[in-house]
C-alpha cells in the first residue's frame, strides 16, 4: 500500500504546518508522477491551506515532517 502525505501550511500562519495523509491507490511510481495532481485537487477544496510539499512512501513507513 502506498501513502501519499501532503505537508500543508495555513495561509494566515505560514509557520503552522501539518502532515495531511491523502488516500492514494496505485504504485510508488504513479504516486510520484500523479501526486502533484492529487495535491492540487486537495488544495482546491481546502483554500485556507497551501502546499509546502508532498511525499510518497510505503504505508507504515512514513517519515515524520
Amino acid at each position: 500500500m502506498i501513502a501519499l502525505t501532503l505537508i500543508v501550511c495555513l495561509q494566515a500562519a505560514p509557520a503552522e504546518c501539518k502532515p495531511e495523509p491523502v488516500a492514494f491507490d496505485g504504485s510508488l511510481m504513479s504516486c510520484s508522477m500523479y501526486g502533484q495532481a492529487v495535491a492540487a485537487d486537495w488544495i482546491r477544496t481546502h483554500p485556507k491551506w497551501r502546499l509546502q510539499r508532498f511525499t510518497c512512501g510505503i504505508r507504515g513507513r512514513e517519515q515524520s515532517a
